[in-house]
């Protein structure tokens, strides 16, 4: 009995012991020993606060609070800190004298990444400045540093590491405006690490100020006494966003790839300019990179993408897009069987909805992109192609841009102006049949190089530059139009009340400087000839008009308020906003029309035609007006006949002080016959008095 009793108080004694040791022992007297060693490896200021030992619920011990100061050269302040630092280990091991850790857990860590002005990290002066290793002779596989992360890692067997209710912040000063981003609620468990076991890692937070939840959860392994990782596979989720990871890293040797099933522009924490979702599916990366990153080695080269597909989904249309990108030079392909511009993510201002067909297209790019290169220069586009369909109406594309040169040509069968999805003040529906066009950009110009298609039953061809970057840009052309139809076109325009039919042909070149009204009113220049064979002037008259003008009375006329004509030739200027009308020839069954005069690109006119009648209805106009009959030239009537207002309201006049001369000279002619009679005898007084009469009575009807 005495033996029991003995035994039992020996192990209340031990257990009284143990209980009492966390007071008993007092950690916090070692702190001069190794709080120095811990500020010399992190070249950091540290503070450390109520160490002691812990029996419930684990055997280890606790680090009440933990500081480490920031670097004085970015900020004053702690760069890190937690709560609580717990250690358990356990018992049986500890017992045999071996440590074997069992927990490690951290409690409200905070850590501070800063940027400063100068675009230096306050991590950048963490942990003791050592110098560099020199590099390996052969390009191998590079060596293992002893006391890597990862080996520590391995060689510190632990069951479980926790971290619960952390926080991360970075601020970046070095941008105009500066910028912040923490990441919150931070829960993170690491289990089984332990050499030749594969450890599973769960991360949790909420990064702000997206409010971004993200969610990480894997494993990786087994653990080895070296960096490699044999397999690794993750499950990555940000927000409704999930991405899988997984791959090898063995060798210095990362070979990765990254599925995603769907991800949502609209699930993105960043606001992209798009006016709707557009989806990325069945997306796959497959990536290989050194690791560690040589020293020296530019970014475009630390990552290699040896294949990349994902369909670009935007309502009903989809994008196929495959491609590579290795050694600073992007490969990429994209097709498409139909693309409705309804579904496009951007405001595009047209009146209906635009269909692109058969799309196809390769381009490469080098990158990062040369600083300062021209937008050309960025990337090259062997082949493109696509069926522009708009209604019934179809444009077939094709097109390159190599060497900063662009080309593109478009043809096309039919065209009907009802399919195109821009407004156009037609009257009528047009059709443009035949379309061939070739168009090049480079630099700074863009230029037509040829373009031709048939417009109402006639040819037409033309071709010029247009300069880029300004806001008024230079241009010049040439237009050349063969038997086109007058009549069909001026339908189509809509004329009120004067039109005009017949076949027509021009040629006109043309240059300015910007492409509004008052740009083109200001610098529009150019000369041409146009011609019009076979037509009528509809809604003038122009013997009608000359007619009222002389006051003819008892002369029946063709009320027609048209005039016919066998042919229009004129030569023509454009300068400040006019077109100067020069060496106007109309030719008439019944009379020719020879002028000039000037048309304003507002339709203002102010011509002076001299209407030359035919000899039979100048002798019929004649009878009906005595001022006529004076005006009479070899048995012909000429009429100096003015025109002004505008092309769709002109107005008419005769030239009276032109005209007045032509009457002159005929009572001068009179007047000097019947004097010379009279001289000669052969007339007499009475007969001039007579003679006077009549001429009065012709000048003035009575």
């Amino acid at each position: 009995m005495k033996i029991l009793v003995g035994i039992g108080v020996v192990i209340l004694l031990l257990i009284v012991l143990i209980v009492a040791l966390p007071f008993l022992i007092d950690l916090n007297k070692y702190q001069d020993r190794y709080r120095p060693l811990i500020e010399e490896a992190l070249n950091r200021k540290v503070e450390l606060r109520d160490i002691r030992l812990t029996i419930w619920p684990r055997i280890g011990a606790r680090v009440g609070s933990f500081v480490v100061q920031d670097d004085p050269a970015f900020r004053t302040g702690p760069f890190a800190s937690l709560s609580s630092l717990d250690v358990g280990v356990k018992l049986l091991p500890l017992l045999k004298g071996k440590v074997d850790v069992e927990e490690i857990a951290l409690r409200d860590p905070v850590i501070t990444v800063l940027k400063n002005v100068q675009g230096q990290l306050n991590i950048s002066t963490l942990g003791a400045k050592t110098p560099a290793p020199p590099a390996p002779a052969k390009p191998e596989a590079p060596a293992q540093a002893p006391g890597s992360p990862l080996q520590i890692l391995a060689l510190f067997a632990v069951d479980r590491v926790s971290i619960d209710g952390g926080k991360l912040s970075y601020r970046d000063e070095s941008t105009p405006k500066p910028t912040e981003y923490t990441v919150n609620n931070l829960e993170f468990l690491l289990t089984s690490v332990h050499l030749d076991e594969s450890p599973t890692v769960h991360l949790g937070a909420t990064v702000q100020p997206y409010n971004l939840p993200v969610r990480l959860d894997g494993t990786f392994g087994p653990l080895v006494e070296t960096l490699d990782v044999k397999s690794f596979t993750f499950n990555l989720a940000l927000g409704k966003v999930a991405v899988g990871l997984k791959g090898r890293a063995v060798g210095g040797n990362l070979d990765a790839t990254v599925n995603a099933l769907q991800i949502d522009t609209a699930d993105l924490p960043i606001a992209l300019p798009l006016t709707k979702p557009v989806q990325l599916k069945d997306v796959h990366l497959t990536l290989h990179a050194l690791y560690p990153i040589p020293p020296d080695t530019p970014p475009a080269n630390q990552v290699d993408l040896t294949d990349l597909g994902l369909t670009l989904v935007m309502g009903g249309s989809a994008i196929n897009v495959k491609g590579t990108a290795t050694k600073g030079l992007a490969n990429l392909t994209a097709a498409s069987a139909s693309i409705n511009s309804a579904d496009l993510p951007v405001a595009i201002p047209l009146t209906k909805p635009v269909e692109f067909k058969d799309l196809h297209v390769n381009l490469r790019a080098k990158y990062p992109p040369k600083e300062g290169a021209a937008p050309l220069e960025l990337a090259e586009i062997p082949t493109l192609g696509l069926t522009v369909a708009m209604g019934s109406s179809r444009i077939e594309v094709k097109g390159s841009v190599l060497g900063g040169l662009a080309k593109i040509t478009a043809n096309s069968k039919l065209i009907n102006t009802t399919d195109l999805p821009i407004a156009l003040t037609l009257k009528k529906p047009v059709e443009v049949k035949d379309l061939q066009a070739a168009a090049e950009m480079k630099g700074q110009e863009a230029r037509l190089t040829n373009a031709s298609l048939q417009l109402f039953g006639g040819f037409v061809r033309t071709q010029g530059t247009l300069g880029l970057g300004t806001a008024a840009p230079p241009f010049n052309s040439t237009v050349s139009i063969q038997g086109l139809q007058l009549g069909p076109a001026l339908q189509a325009v809509g004329t009120d009340q004067v039109s005009m039919s017949g076949t027509a042909s021009a040629e006109l070149a043309v240059s300015g400087r910007g492409l509004t009204h008052p740009d083109l009113v200001k610098a529009l220049a150019g000369t041409g000839r146009v011609a019009v064979r076979e037509g009528k002037i509809e809604g003038i008259n122009l013997l009608q008009q000359a007619s009222m003008l002389l006051k003819v009375v008892g002369v029946s006329l063709d009320n027609v308020k048209a005039t016919a004509f066998s042919a229009i030739e004129s030569d023509f200027a454009i300068k400040q906003g006019l077109i100067v009308v020069q060496r106007l020839l109309i030719d008439s069954h019944d009379f020719q029309a020879t002028g000039g005069g000037t048309i304003g690109l507002d339709q203002s006119l102010d011509m002076k035609l001299n209407l030359n009648l035919s000899q039979a209805l100048s002798q019929k106009i004649a009878a009906g007006s005595p001022i006529a009959r004076v005006a009479l030239t070899g048995g012909r009537l000429s009429l100096p006949l003015l025109i002004t207002g505008s092309t769709q309201a002109p107005s008419y006049g005769l030239d009276t002080k032109m005209f007045a001369g032509k009457v002159k000279e005929q009572v001068k002619e009179k007047v000097k016959g019947a004097v010379g009679d009279l001289l000669k005898g052969s007339a007499k007084p009475d007969d001039l008095k007579q003679q006077g009469k009549d001429l009065l009575k012709g000048l003035f009807g009575r």
